[in-house]
């Protein structure tokens, strides 16, 4: 899409779903973790399903990715040069931190280091910097994953494929509660613990571009049928919520959350989820101990991360972003 005819509800969700994936971590993980020194005014519990909601938007933003590209090397260096540039610097930075000033039981190491510059640590099964790189190794995945389709011709028949796949997910999930092993590397290398939210996002995308059919509602239901045979209560729930806001949105009803304040929050979702973590524990556990209210330390521990993550994203990740992508024309 060209920035005229952008969807910026997509960038709003992108900021909600980070916004609520931070508050859930400086409330209820804080608490779970360290425990805050006083009462906090108010709690995010669920707040970690944000994630949910990250990965529908990247199964919409792939698919049309993929849609414009050329070739394996358009859609490498448009994800490689996204994703890269803020991660290693908050990898450096997020080290940094832990290393030099560690919170509680936090204990990092140079290999450690190495090995999370590459993003892959999660398949070498080496602790990472910050427990938030997690779905990382979903996403990448995910893009192998539609990175073969492309190259073998095969997005053209992902409304044979769609199907397939989540029935994949569903049997695994049974595969695994009959206490029948499916080993960890195929679980990730085919997404199956969250095809159905990937697939929603192609599907929506879809709906998008092409307009409403039966076909894509039955899926999209499909989709929704596995949160709720793979969910539980709360998960569900909110996965239905995203998706009838998905819904309102590529059917032009929500453009009354296009303000440019969440806007800008969805232009540093990135970098801002990479950083708030570690980063943002260490000033809450730092501000609790010289006996500052837990309620303030978060909005300050907030506030600090978000600059960072603006910071990051205006000076390292847009301009090197861009610089690689014009010298791989």
């Amino acid at each position: 899409m060209t920035k005229n005819n952008r969807f910026e509800e997509l960038d709003v969700f992108r900021g909600l779903a980070a916004l609520s994936v931070v508050l859930f971590h400086y409330t209820t993980r804080y608490e779970q973790v360290y425990q805050h020194t006083t009462p906090t005014a108010f709690s995010i519990p669920w707040g970690h399903l944000g994630v949910q909601f990250f990965f529908i938007i990247s199964g919409f933003v792939i698919f049309m990715t993929l849609e414009k590209c050329q070739s394996w090397k358009d859609f490498s260096v448009s994800r490689l040069s996204r994703l890269y540039p803020a991660y290693w610097a908050a990898v450096l930075l997020t080290f940094t931190l832990g290393y030099l000033s560690p919170l509680p039981n936090q204990s990092l190491t140079f290999s450690q280091l190495i090995v999370n510059l590459t993003m892959l640590q999660a398949f070498f099964y080496v602790p990472a910097v910050d427990g938030v790189y997690w779905s990382l190794a979903w996403e990448l995945n995910f893009y192998f994953v539609m990175l073969f389709l492309f190259l073998t011709s095969r997005l053209k028949n992902i409304n044979f494929i769609a199907p397939l796949w989540l029935s994949a997910m569903i049997t695994t999930y049974y595969l695994l509660n009959a206490n029948i092993d499916v080993p960890w590397r195929i679980q990730t290398f085919f997404v199956l613990q969250f095809t159905h939210l990937f697939i929603a996002g192609i599907y929506f995308y879809k709906w998008k571009e092409e307009g409403f059919s039966l076909y894509k509602l039955i899926i999209l239901l499909s989709c929704l049928a596995a949160e709720l045979i793979t969910g539980d209560v709360i998960s569900s729930a909110f996965c239905t919520s995203f998706f009838i806001l998905f819904a309102l949105a590529i059917n032009d009803r929500l453009s009354f959350i296009k303000q440019k304040p969440l806007i800008w929050l969805g232009s540093i979702s990135y970098t801002l989820y990479l950083v708030h973590q570690m980063i943002g524990f260490k000033i809450i556990y730092t501000l609790n101990e010289n006996g500052l209210p837990s309620t303030v330390s978060i909005l300050i521990a907030l506030t600090t991360c978000l600059l960072i993550a603006s910071t990051i994203s205006k000076h390292i990740e847009k301009p090197i972003m861009l610089s690689i992508r014009k010298y791989t024309k």
